[in-house]
């Protein structure tokens, strides 16, 4: 976790702490009161994913309210910061359309929309055996809820963490018609919003020779492999006549 996302969850304890979940939460779970007491029997900060899971999921749906919702919040997303997110991620980021969070004070957004680019900062350099296997989720939520697309590609541009060119070749191997063909992000739930900035981002000169570069920067590692087929499948779209793009 990088320095900047550990700021943003401390700034998120101390901006949410304001609001405090009643312990007797109304909900509509036969175990309400066992639910409820599992809660509120450890610190915010101590409580884990398992602890959250259900919450995380069933929050103003079927269980408790907004307020409730918004203590609860820090914890969730920190967890989520460390790649133990409670729910699937794209939930716990429709959870905060479903409370009406464009609404809420100003600086509650803004903390929240640092927390999104602070994570996608984090996530994409960060080499873990967690982080490559929930890669793609994360990338297709923040892409579909963060409002600049060109902010994560711009970041993901100018990374030169070994993680960040794995995170790329993985995608484009395993998601290549998906992209290409499908003209879709792949994930929760598949978008196509920003695939034709996307798509335009990937055969950029910009990043084919960034992918040539790491190829030979890497080639002695395990994912080289991995980087090389990457190559190959910019090499054949940019080829392709079914792609009217101008590279720069």
């Amino acid at each position: 976790m990088t320095t900047r996302l550990k700021n943003n969850i401390s700034e998120l304890y101390e901006i949410f702490g304001k609001y405090l979940a009643n312990p007797n939460m109304e909900g509509t779970s036969a175990d309400l009161n066992k639910n409820n007491e599992l809660l509120f029997s450890k610190p915010l900060t101590e409580l884990t994913q398992d602890d959250l899971s259900h919450f995380a999921g069933s929050s103003m749906t079927t269980w408790g309210n907004s307020n409730d919702y918004k203590h609860f919040l820090p914890r969730i997303l920190d967890l989520t910061a460390e790649i133990k997110t409670p729910y699937e991620i794209w939930i716990v980021f429709d959870k905060l359309n479903y409370a009406g969070w464009n609404n809420w004070p100003q600086i509650e957004q803004d903390v929240i929309y640092e927390f999104m680019i602070a994570l996608w900062e984090s996530i994409i350099n960060e080499e873990s055996e967690i982080s490559e296997w929930d890669f793609r989720d994360y990338f297709s939520t923040i892409a579909h809820f963060y409002p600049n697309f060109s902010d994560l590609l711009n970041i993901w541009s100018e990374s030169e963490s070994n993680a960040s060119i794995k995170h790329l070749s993985e995608l484009l191997v395993e998601e290549q018609t998906a992209i290409f063909d499908r003209r879709k992000i792949s994930g929760f739930n598949d978008k196509t919003e920003n695939a034709k900035e996307f798509i335009s981002w990937i055969l950029s000169d910009k990043i084919l020779n960034k992918v040539q570069q790491k190829y030979f920067e890497f080639e002695k590692e395990s994912f080289a492999e991995k980087i090389s087929w990457a190559e190959q499948i910019i090499m054949a779209e940019r080829k392709s006549t079914a792609h009217n793009i101008t590279y720069n």
